[in-house]
């Protein structure tokens, strides 16, 4: 009975530590959800995970709103990248820093006039000098900003890109071995 009590624990933790891996390697679920579009996150802390990520796919993170116009300049450089590279292990996040007010609203009209396919999340964590250094020591703040790595690897920039060219040779060395 002892014996079979054991092996029935040391099976479902087992189990339990299985399951706990393929969930870390997605996102943390958001707490509201905009008909699939928009993912909305009211902490930083809920978007901190993906910044710790230690695997074989390249992230780039664009952070961004619908009121700057270098933001809005360079939003098709990313959809020309996420098309060009999607057989490359890319996941190309677009987080959106609209104010709160009418944010959703905003944003949700700005993917669907722009016809925008990687993943927008809303982060509505106002609190900026309490998390923009956790991106990046020298982020302090300014739009647009993107952060690509992989693994350890990491290359941070403020200002927009001003080409896919630019974009392409800046994000090129993450998928090299």
């Amino acid at each position: 009975m002892k014996k079979s009590l054991l092996f029935i624990s040391i099976l479902f933790l087992g189990i339990s530590c299985n399951n706990n891996d393929v969930a870390k390697k997605h996102l943390p679920t958001p707490p509201q959800n905009i008909e699939n579009k928009i993912s909305i996150y009211h902490s930083f802390d809920q978007l901190a995970p993906i910044f710790e990520k230690q695997n074989d796919t390249t992230y780039l993170i664009n952070f961004w709103a619908t009121t700057c116009p270098p933001c809005i300049r360079e939003m098709p450089h990313f959809e020309a990248l996420e098309k060009k590279y999607k057989t490359k292990k890319l996941r190309i996040l677009l987080v959106s820093l609209d104010d709160k007010k009418n944010a959703a609203s905003k944003v949700k009209r700005f993917i669907k006039k722009h016809k925008i396919k990687p993943k927008v999340i809303l982060l509505a964590d106002d609190n900026y000098s309490a998390w923009t250094d956790k991106v990046d020591a020298s982020w302090y703040g300014a739009l647009p900003a993107t952060l690509i790595f992989k693994n350890k690897k990491r290359h941070f920039s403020m200002g927009a890109f001003e080409s896919f060219e630019d974009l392409e040779k800046t994000i090129l060395p993450f998928f090299s071995k």
